[in-house]
């Protein structure tokens, strides 16, 4: 999508949404002020308020009770389907030079993850510092308190996977062949479960390309519009979900697409800093920052960051955004907000302090308190705005610990953005809103695709081996359904790939604490069966499994 095409969309924000979102408003108050003061009413590139108003990321929840997951935990033909479905291990493809190679396939499950191993207090405190969670020192002696026999015993449901390609090139030239393998992870785990790739031994330099959320949505659990309602994510829950999605190959041409260049679409900025109030001692509640102002709905789009209040009403062609003033020395009380602003300008201007939350009358209001903010207003460009919010989002996730790739998490913010969020015309109920922090896209779950280039000689074989950590599918404890402690791994053999399989086995190796509820592998582990052939016409294989405690 060009930029031309989404101005045109992100210009028409559906009426309905909005006027869901008008319905929430608060109630009415009797606001009584006392004036200190008349304040100029001038407005230029930067608006200082005075006492008055100025003219101017363990598992995800279930859904209703938080982002991610299903009510599922039902059994089909080909499986569960799981709460938290984490995705089947995807086939390789190739993208180009493709045409007249062989495949074989080998996948292995190591389940050594499984079983406990020790770690010293020491490992895990440095661990706390690798999550910029705690000192070194702090976190050792938190452990050498709760541990005194210095350290403990840990293991993970996670499996170590090898996904094995014999790829044979039988004709009488050298064959050079692009190779896509792709991968279900969150950009929150990517650190974790990023595949590594091998060629014959070798590791390979890889390019990462990642899709669009890959689920759906729905309205809360038990509303009369739960199935056709956005306001949740909803996941895949089974192996299907990912077939459908990647069966024509328009996914994958996405992810290989790049993300959305936004430069091209004019955006004005108001961004706010340096808000001050009165001081606790003064009994003041909840003081707060508004801009108000009156808006088409359907030619002006906005988007906001740092603001944690608002109130809609499309009917009138009025908006109000607000925040709390936070107290110097709280986290994020020196972070500027921002307020963007798509299409048509708004109108009537107005910045005002109270403290009673979004007063409903906004006109001759006396203030009987201090409050103040800097506002400054300039025009940019869309991609630019967002990358300043951006930036100070992507600090908080390095603060958590988890830096990557800068650029890959603004791609990523765009990439939704422009596909289900405030940028898609259409955008999510979720979404509607604007508020840049609610969107998804740095835990929502999406297919990945690793691009390699690999050279087959003639007549010759490479192997090419993709191995990582790969996190099961579960139902939630609290739900109380028959797939209570059961763990599901599965690979699908068929989805979006343009190999052509001549063989394929698995196998399973450290199985000690495992034990089989269900499967389609052949696998029988107690009396040595930990290999086997499988079909390669077949379209999926799924192992569900329990763990066995210790005596």
């Amino acid at each position: 999508m060009n930029s031309e095409e989404l101005f045109d969309a992100i210009t028409q924000v559906r009426d309905g949404l909005v006027d869901e979102a008008a319905q929430a408003k608060p109630a009415k108050q009797s606001i009584h002020w006392l004036k200190t003061g008349a304040i100029a009413a001038a407005f230029t590139a930067v608006i200082g308020l005075g006492a008055g108003a100025l003219t101017g990321a363990i598992p995800l929840l279930p859904v209703g009770l938080g982002p991610g997951g299903n009510a599922a935990g039902s059994g089909h033909d080909g499986g569960s389907s799981f709460m938290r479905y984490t995705g089947p291990v995807l086939p390789m493809t190739a993208l180009e030079g493709g045409a007249g190679l062989t495949a074989e396939r080998a996948l292995t499950y190591d389940f050594s993850p499984w079983t406990p191993a020790w770690r010293s207090n020491q490992e895990l405190a440095e661990e706390e510092v690798r999550l910029g969670a705690a000192d070194y020192q702090e976190a050792l002696e938190s452990y050498n308190e709760c541990y005194e026999e210095g350290g403990r015993y840990q293991y993970s449901l996670d499996l170590l996977v090898t996904d094995s390609y014999t790829l044979t090139n039988p004709t009488d030239g050298d064959k050079t062949a692009v190779l896509l393998y792709p991968f279900v992870s969150s950009f929150g785990n990517l650190p974790d479960y990023r595949p590594a790739l091998t060629a014959d031994g070798a590791a390979l330099d890889t390019a990462l390309h990642a899709g669009t959320y890959s689920g759906g949505f729905q309205g809360a659990i038990g509303a009369d519009n739960q199935e056709t309602g956005s306001l949740n994510l909803k996941d895949f829950d089974s192996w299907e979900g990912y077939r459908d999605l990647l069966d024509g190959g328009a996914y994958q041409a996405q992810a290989l697409d790049g993300f959305p260049d936004l430069s091209g679409i004019p955006a004005t900025v108001y961004k706010f800093t340096s808000a001050w109030g009165p001081e606790r001692e003064s009994g003041v509640t909840n003081p707060s920052i508004h801009a108000a102002f009156s808006l088409d709905y359907d030619k002006t789009t906005v988007l906001v960051y740092g603001f944690n209040g608002g109130c809609f009403d499309s009917e009138t062609g009025t908006m109000d955004r607000s925040y709390s003033i936070l107290e110097p020395g709280w986290a994020d009380c020196d972070e500027p907000r921002y307020l963007i602003a798509l299409g048509e300008p708004v109108q009537d201007w107005r910045v005002f302090a109270t403290t009673s939350g979004a007063p409903e009358a906004k006109e001759d209001l006396e203030f009987g308190t201090q409050a103040g903010v800097t506002v400054e207003r300039y025009d940019t460009d869309l991609d630019s705005a967002l990358r300043a919010a951006a930036e100070l989002m992507y600090g908080a996730q390095e603060s958590q610990g988890n830096p990557q790739d800068f650029e890959l998490y603004f791609g990523l913010m765009k990439l939704d953005m422009t596909a289900c969020g405030p940028l898609s015309g259409s955008p999510a109920e979720r979404y509607s809103g604007g508020d840049l922090e609610s969107a998804d896209f740095d835990y929502a779950d999406r297919v990945f695709y690793l691009e390699v280039q690999v050279t087959i000689p003639a007549g010759g074989s490479v192997a090419v081996e993709a191995r990582f950590r790969k996190a099961p599918s579960y139902d939630y404890y609290c739900a109380h359904t028959d797939n209570q402690g059961i763990y599901g791994y599965d690979m699908a053999v068929k989805a979006g790939t343009q190999l052509d399989f001549t063989a394929m086995s698995a196998r399973a190796v450290n199985t000690e604490r495992a034990a089989i509820v269900r499967q389609n592998y052949g696998f029988d582990w107690e009396n040595g069966v930990d290999s086997v052939v499988l079909d390669p016409a077949e379209e999926h294989y799924y192992l569900e499994v329990r763990r066995i405690e210790a005596d």
